[in-house]
């Protein structure tokens, strides 16, 4: 694997009730400890998000290959979250498209509170 870039990020996302209730709601859930902890899910989906606005990936994800997450602890509502991420280069398929692994560590108030591996498919190389 070629490692491509690392970053930190200057994004972050603080995480509201509200943030919390509209994603139970969308998933049809409704548990009251969610209230006061972020479901991993949703950590996933921001911390994504937070990738997304800092490495643009509208205009060249072509698919998401895989995922692995390990969470280390819950994330409490009104915490601010970042991403530091890097980016290595896994396999060349055709002279355009590749499939990139970017490790991602999520920070909750700076502290590490999970850490994943998303496998991308992009259409040209980076």
């Amino acid at each position: 694997m070629n490692f491509i870039n690392q970053v930190k990020t200057p994004i972050h996302r603080t995480i509201y009730k509200t943030d919390v209730e509209l994603f139970q709601m969308m998933l049809n859930e409704q548990k009251s400890n969610l209230k006061y902890y972020i479901d991993n899910r949703q950590l996933v989906m921001v911390a994504i998000g937070i990738l997304n606005r800092t490495f643009n990936l509208e205009d060249y994800l072509v698919a998401v290959v895989g995922q692995n997450w390990r969470f280390r602890k819950g994330v409490k509502v009104g915490e601010t979250i970042s991403v530091d991420y890097q980016i290595c280069e896994n396999n060349t398929l055709t002279k355009k498209s590749c499939i990139y692994d970017i490790h991602i560590e999520v920070l909750a108030d700076d502290h590490p509170v999970a850490e994943g591996i998303w496998s991308i498919m992009l259409n040209s190389k980076l």
